[in-house]
């Protein structure tokens, strides 16, 4: 498909006249006067050397382009909505999440009895994406705010996998007494061997020491008016589940099946709604602003990079604009 694209451009090229008649008199000029055949010989094989060289300048020229991988910046409300915004190269566009807001003023007293000010504030989450073809992953890396990333594919595959969970079971609510809570209550029972039922139907080469797990407690619908706690046990991860990245720098997987969604990065900036916190006048436009840096990688191991930089106008809006950074 490409030779084939390749060569239709290549042969679509047609050598300039005036240029090969201007380059053919410069060369004419600067040659030997008294060598007259030997010269116009001379004059005609540079001629065709040079726009030879011109034609496969040209074919390099329109093979690059054909290759040069490209992609779209894309924002997202996080309100499971289709609607986008595409962020086009400078230019600045009103994204459809990212507002930010001031609440009403709040005042406590500290630990020294001093009374402290301030403000509540409020911010729109969504997400940015990039769309464009054979792309394999991006990279996202921010400078002020703090970036997050779930890969909802591998969770599932996780969950089917049974990597995430290891059970789930009901225990009446009389258990817990008062003053140990349900945790407390909980871990006590489980080594006293009220539990050796679940011990043996989940744990089967399995450590039964509660502390390499995290154990979650809810009532919800009827098992509140039965009296029972619902009862989850999840594998613990160290440095949290493999799924969810958050920091200055998330690395998003491209997922066929989700397009370009799989992609999606949220922002989140912490040091603006701590200066709108503040018991002070406000104005969002002199808020700082956020450059990201959107590096994304190919299925033909090319990369193509732009800079993302968001600001908020006076009405708190966020005001994304995307530069070239090749």
């Amino acid at each position: 498909m490409f030779r084939k694209k390749y060569k239709e451009d290549f042969d679509s090229i047609t050598p300039n006249d005036e240029f090969i008649n201007n380059l053919a008199k410069k060369l004419a000029n600067s040659s030997p006067a008294n060598r007259p055949g030997i010269r116009k010989q001379l004059v005609a094989g540079v001629v065709i050397a040079a726009v030879a060289v011109c034609v496969l300048m040209g074919g390099s020229m329109i093979s690059q382009y054909l290759n040069a991988p490209s992609f779209t910046l894309v924002a997202y409300a996080d309100d499971n909505s289709k609607a986008k915004v595409s962020i086009d190269e400078n230019i600045q566009v009103k994204l459809p999440f990212g507002k930010i807001s001031r609440g009403e003023e709040y005042s406590y007293l500290d630990e020294t009895g001093e009374t402290v000010h301030g403000c509540n504030s409020g911010f729109e989450n969504g997400n940015i994406s990039v769309e464009g073809k054979n792309i394999s992953s991006v990279t996202y890396n921010c400078e002020k705010g703090e970036l997050s990333y779930h890969d909802s594919v591998m969770e599932k595959q996780m969950e089917k996998d049974g990597k995430i969970k290891v059970c789930e079971f009901t225990a009446p609510v009389t258990m817990v007494t008062y003053k140990e809570g349900e945790a407390n209550s909980f871990e006590r029972l489980w080594n006293e061997g009220y539990f050796d039922n679940i011990k043996k139907e989940y744990f089967k080469n399995k450590s039964t020491n509660l502390s390499d797990y995290r154990v979650q407690f809810a009532q919800i619908g009827e098992q509140m008016k039965q009296g029972l706690w619902d009862i989850t046990i999840y594998y613990k991860f160290e440095n949290g589940y493999p799924f969810e990245q958050r920091g200055k720098e998330v690395t998003a997987t491209y997922y066929e099946e989700r397009g370009s969604r799989s992609l999606e990065a949220g922002w989140s900036p912490w040091y603006a709604l701590d200066m709108v916190s503040e018991y002070k006048p406000i104005n969002f436009a002199d808020l700082p602003s956020d450059t990201i840096t959107v590096t994304v990688h190919f299925t033909n191991g090319k990369t193509a990079t732009r800079q993302l930089n968001l600001s908020f106008d006076r009405y708190g809006n966020l005001i994304a604009e995307c530069r070239d950074n090749q």
